[in-house]
């Protein structure tokens, strides 16, 4: 099987899988990148002695707005990309998806001060280069497997835009194939 090499979207970030385009049908074109970053940061947000690698997927819609990758950036230099599995850019909002970890750890004040500081942060980064603002949603790996939690299918719905099982599918098996949610 030959070896493809994936494209270079960060010097912060290595990309180690990446569809440039849509595979299958679910979504308006959705497909997926995974990134790698080191984290120098627990799940808990905790400085740790010596960093460790971490995955991060990328939801793409169809134009594969590759404005998200600064976001991404600014995400991981201000220490803030510990605590996500999942990043998807849609129709000019943002989704963050929360791993399981973090979610189950950190307090609700303290999910609350770090949905603020990602705001802050990734809207910083919009405006600076385009002058614009994204609606930003917040959303756990936890979420994933609940289908009778309130707002699961809202916040799937901004991910993905599709019947809310394929979308739970589509999630579980990139965490599956990837380990994101380690």
């Amino acid at each position: 099987m030959p070896m493809h090499d994936t494209p270079k979207y960060s010097p912060h970030l290595h990309c180690i899988y990446d569809e440039p385009a849509p595979t299958g049908h679910i979504g308006r074109g959705t497909h997926y990148s995974v990134v790698q970053a080191l984290s120098w940061r627990s799940e808990k947000g905790e400085l740790r002695q010596q960093a460790a690698v971490q995955n991060v997927a990328i939801i793409w819609d169809e134009d594969h707005d590759e404005r998200i990758i600064p976001c991404v950036e600014a995400l991981l230099m201000a220490g803030l990309l510990h605590a996500v599995s999942m990043i998807g850019e849609r129709k000019g909002g943002v989704t963050i998806v929360f791993n399981s970890m973090s979610a189950a750890r950190l307090s609700d004040e303290q999910k609350r001060a770090y949905r603020e500081e990602v705001t802050r942060v990734i809207n910083d980064v919009v405006d600076a280069k385009h002058g614009d603002s994204w609606a930003i949603t917040f959303g756990e790996m936890t979420d994933v497997p609940s289908l009778a939690k309130d707002g699961y299918e809202i916040f799937h719905q901004y991910l993905i835009q599709d019947d809310v099982h394929k979308v739970d599918t589509y999630i579980r098996n990139i965490n599956y194939l990837w380990n994101i949610d380690a």
